[in-house]
């Protein structure tokens, strides 16, 4: 039997609409989709900023001819990267971190440590290292949300960290199996993305695919490409996935700040895409 719809004009619309929310969503909630414009060159002034904050590496190594760039999901779960963290960042703070040799981690003093990092993931083929510039630390949130900081230090004289409520009882957690996000310190706080060997962490090209921008704080993102021009996005909107691969290729570090000044809230990164 075939169903009777009375399809008048407005009936015509009522109809077309509900098949097209079926695949596209809500009728009147479709915006365009604006394609990412082309990055800003950085004046001379700019890139001597940049630069003052935090010092390029002087030498940087190329990728093989004809090498197959490989890419890279980084999204701050990496059971390995977390377990290489001060603490595991269980309170969320991801600590500037250091080991000598095969002994224990610790925190980072610039003043004796050559090799540091705040969250480092082992790709492919290199490490994929997060930075803080002018910070000893940033977040790694954890997405589960926080229920509670009452565990005991579990033994290993690295303090408390966050666990899960049970029956009212603040239960242990596995902080390396737990999924997280980044989150700046404050909207000012200058955030370095960039590739290192993993023979010895010397600092590598690479290509950015893409970042995820996760509500409610507006980012900025510079990158430094091989001729050493600086380059940036003074806003990229929250609630994106943003498809960089166009423009940030062969680039030796990307930084990401808050848009606007003042610390009113941080930005929060859910993942990015590199090709090494």
């Amino acid at each position: 039997m075939r169903a009777l719809v009375q399809t008048d004009g407005h009936g015509l619309e009522v109809v077309l609409c509900v098949f097209l929310a079926a695949f596209l969503g809500a009728c009147g909630q479709l915006k365009p989709v604006n394609p990412l414009s082309p990055p800003t060159q950085a004046t001379p002034e700019q890139s001597a900023e940049r630069e003052r904050e935090s010092q390029p590496p002087k030498v940087v190594q190329a990728r093989p001819n004809g090498s197959n760039p490989q890419q890279c999901l980084v999204n701050f779960d990496d059971e390995a990267a977390l377990e290489h963290i001060y603490g595991q960042a269980r309170s969320t703070l991801a600590f500037r971190t250091t080991r000598i040799g095969f002994g224990p981690l610790q925190m980072c003093d610039p003043s004796k440590h050559s090799d540091c990092w705040a969250y480092r993931q082992r790709c492919s083929r290199s490490d994929v290292n997060f930075d803080t510039i002018g910070h000893t630390h940033f977040h790694l949130n954890m997405e589960a949300g926080i229920e509670c900081y009452t565990l005991p230090d579990p033994g290993d004289g690295l303090g408390r960290g966050f666990g899960k409520l049970v029956d009212f009882k603040c239960a242990d957690v596995d902080w390396t199996k737990t999924p997280r996000v980044l989150s700046s310190h404050d909207r000012n706080q200058w955030i370095k993305i960039w590739i290192g060997s993993v023979d010895n962490h010397a600092p590598t090209y690479f290509d950015m695919e893409s970042i995820s921008v996760l509500p409610d704080t507006t980012i900025q993102l510079w990158f430094r490409k091989r001729d050493g021009v600086w380059w940036f996005w003074p806003e990229l909107k929250p609630g994106t996935n943003w498809t960089l691969r166009e423009w940030v290729r062969d680039v030796s570090e990307v930084r990401i700040r808050g848009a606007k000044s003042g610390r009113a809230s941080s930005y929060v990164i859910g993942s990015v895409v590199v090709r090494d």
